[in-house]
């Protein structure tokens, strides 16, 4: 009897044996799939977002530090005064252009300036402008007060938070935080030649009794006899430019192919390789030395109009 039933039990052992074979491999194929599905789609995601755009060094974004004009007046008053002499408050402003596809950081202003006295500023005010009607500075887009400094007459301003600034027309005003009493005036430099629109120009307390107390193109407010049309200065940041999405590569198809044999043989996987389009990248210009000047004249001293009260 037990003869008899050995090679059943044989019989069975096996088939036992060959279905938990064939289980196992089943396991083994869905899991081989599976490692195989998921490296294609995470490379495709990694594609559609493409990579990050890189900004460039510091580097000088606008250059109109040329043309310093020498013919008198050479310069005009941006100056931020104290307290009991705000009517000498006044802003000069020059504009610039972001190019199309770029976003400018902007960190520093550089500008060729004079004191009428002995100086020094104490620190310099920064505003930036949109570009408003009659091409004169409209709404306020940033300002950096109290912005520390190097120099006396080719001033380094290094701005205490960095502006953005996405690709439009914009106006930068510089003053100096200066004391009429104790440092004189502080004027920022002309310059001969005119790049997009002329300067800009305002005294709201009327202290130098121009009447031009709003934003108006410097060389049209006749009292100020300005001939030369803007202003000496440089921006220095970083420029990053857009970069357009780049296509998804497709995932490809895992196939495996089943054998008569317990062994599962898949089919090798072909590599994906996600294509982008490179980056745009500003050119990084190395920012000019500044040449020695003599210092100009100093120029009589403007007198306060009686003020009313007073």
């Amino acid at each position: 009897m037990q003869k008899k039933f050995a090679p059943e039990s044989a019989f069975f052992d096996l088939r036992a044996l060959t279905a938990l074979f064939v289980i196992l491999a089943a396991v083994f194929v869905a899991l081989f799939a599976r490692a195989n599905s998921s490296g294609p789609v995470l490379q495709r995601v990694l594609a559609v977002e493409g990579p990050t755009p890189t900004p460039t060094p510091q580097s000088v974004l606008y250059d109109q530090y040329d043309n310093f004009a020498t013919k008198e007046p050479i310069n005009i008053p941006s100056q931020d005064a104290e307290t009991a002499l705000d009517f000498f408050d006044s802003q000069a402003a020059d504009d610039f252009i972001v190019p199309a596809g770029q976003t400018w950081q902007v960190t520093e202003v550089d500008l060729l300036g004079e004191y009428d006295s002995d100086g020094p500023a104490a620190s310099f005010h920064v505003f930036f402008y949109e570009n408003g009607a009659g091409d004169l500075p409209g709404l306020l887009v940033a300002g950096r007060l109290q912005n520390p400094f190097t120099g006396d007459s080719d001033f380094v301003i290094s701005l205490t938070d960095a502006v953005i600034l996405p690709a439009g027309h914009y106006w930068v005003s510089v003053q100096a935080r200066q004391d009429i009493t104790q440092a004189g005036f502080w004027l920022w430099h002309n310059r001969t030649v005119q790049s997009n629109s002329g300067a800009a120009w305002q005294n709201q307390g009327n202290g130098f009794g121009t009447g031009c107390v709003v934003w108006v193109r410097k060389t049209a407010c006749a009292q100020l006899e300005q001939i030369a049309p803007d202003q000496v200065f440089r921006l220095i940041g970083t420029a990053v430019a857009g970069t357009p999405t780049p296509t998804a590569t497709p995932t490809p198809t895992v196939t495996v192919t089943p054998t008569a044999t317990p062994t599962p043989t898949p089919t090798p996987t072909a590599s994906v390789t996600p294509t982008s389009t490179p980056t745009a990248t500003a050119t990084s210009t190395p920012r000019p030395t500044p040449t020695p000047r003599s210092a100009p004249t100093p120029r009589p001293r403007p007198t306060p109009p009686p003020r009313p009260g007073l």
